[in-house]
């Protein structure tokens, strides 16, 4: 999974500029390509040193024709030939969303940005299997449409966002603004914006509605949808962030660096992609996850590695009508199939039978309640887990017999 080397998907044509460039060009430049990074070359002492200067940063700018040498930053540069999921990884802990890939030189050869990543992720079976509630932001941050731009753009600062959701009066999600959307309709238009744009009456321009540069109408997504194509929508509108919507509903936004984010916590193992098949009861839902997770870190501990995780709840009745629950939890190891079973009917233990795979004894136990099925259910595979470890990994090696015609005390 994403394991070329990061040259077969950077932008080669690499578009520069330098420290001296006024900051009205550098937002021309960004304006004329899409671009939302610039890399800066600064030559000193015959050298190149690559630094960058964002949209975002540019917003900061109280005077355009200031340089951009006082809002770049330094650079954090990768290797042409560092895997893609390892690029990913440093940009994350860079906390970075562009960066310059350079040759074992120390030459630039191009850039790769979270547009690059998106176009990857596009592609990517293993991201068509995640729904995109699983990575959205809960209770995204929006604005109402009669709201300032000011304030927009304030909120935008304080909480380090991109774009705000925008909302009509009666709540309902209706179009987006971006910190884009400010540099290009407020500060740079084609058009200027200034007093008397607003029926005749004398406004400025950060005081008018957001409504006036929102874009619309909403380019959104469902939650059920594969964070796959979240990508792939992303790439197509060349947009950084999607609504979550069911109905006229707003549930979340999904963003580029979520992806990103995402996919570099599974590189590190902080992570481990869980399906779960069947609906957790609602009441205990939360409570599952934390169970869950916990287990998931204790298995990776004895495992070393796997491959994927799924849980299949089952809903049943008993001949009374009462309610009860089947779990099953399935681990993939690089080297087995482990299974546990947990139900509240009890049975002989049975061995499942799956083509090439060594499949690990089913646990079955009789349980009730749905987090105790729940946890027996993980816990079979976990004593599974670390009874192969013990067995691979013994504490102690076999004491040494004595030797014949030696007495040892």
């Amino acid at each position: 999974m994403f394991d070329e080397p990061v040259k077969e998907i950077m932008t080669k044509d690499v578009v520069t500029i330098t420290p001296e460039t006024p900051i009205s060009k550098a937002i021309g430049i960004m304006d004329e390509n899409n671009f939302h990074h610039l890399i800066v070359v600064d030559k000193k002492d015959g050298k190149e040193e690559y630094y960058l200067v964002s949209m975002r940063d540019l917003l900061l700018a109280s005077n355009p024709e200031e340089e951009v040498r006082t809002l770049m930053y330094k650079a954090h540069c990768i290797d042409e030939d560092t895997p893609v999921l390892d690029a990913v990884c440093e940009m994350v802990e860079s906390g970075l969303r562009a960066v310059p890939i350079v040759n074992k030189y120390g030459v630039l050869v191009g850039i790769v940005t979270d547009y690059d990543i998106m176009n990857r992720a596009s592609k990517s079976k293993l991201l068509k299997d995640i729904e995109v509630k699983k990575l959205m932001t809960r209770h995204p941050i929006t604005i109402y449409e009669y709201e300032s731009i000011g304030k927009a753009r304030a909120l935008m600062r304080d909480n380090n966002i991109g774009r705000l959701i925008v909302l009509d009066e009666e709540g309902k999600p209706v179009g987006i603004v971006t910190e884009e959307d400010i540099l290009k309709k407020v500060f740079k238009p084609k058009r200027r914006m200034g007093a008397g744009d607003l029926k005749g009456e004398k406004v400025p321009r950060m005081g008018q509605p957001v409504k006036l540069i929102m874009s619309t109408p909403l380019i959104s997504i469902e939650p059920e949808a594969s964070v796959a194509d979240a990508a792939r929508m992303m790439k197509e509108y060349s947009i950084r962030g999607l609504p979550v919507i069911k109905g006229d509903k707003l549930r979340g936004i999904i963003t580029r660096h979520d992806i990103v984010k995402y996919l570099a916590d599974l590189k590190k193992g902080a992570m481990i992609e869980v399906e779960i098949h069947g609906e957790l009861d609602k009441d205990v839902e939360d409570l599952a996850k934390r169970i869950i997770a916990t287990e998931v870190k204790k298995m990776v501990k004895h495992a070393g590695k796997i491959h994927w995780i799924k849980i299949n709840i089952k809903k049943e009745r008993d001949k009374g009508g009462v309610p009860y629950y089947k779990i099953t939890t399935y681990v993939k190891t690089p080297h087995k199939l482990y299974v546990g079973e947990a139900k509240p009917k009890g049975s002989i233990p049975n061995k499942l039978e799956a083509e090439g795979e060594d499949v690990g004894y089913v646990s079955e136990h009789v349980r009730w309640e749905f987090i105790d099925i729940l946890k027996d259910s993980l816990d079979s595979v976990l004593k599974q887990l670390e009874a192969d470890h013990d067995r691979l990994n013994p504490k102690h090696k076999k004491e040494r017999q004595p030797e014949e015609g030696i007495r040892e005390e």
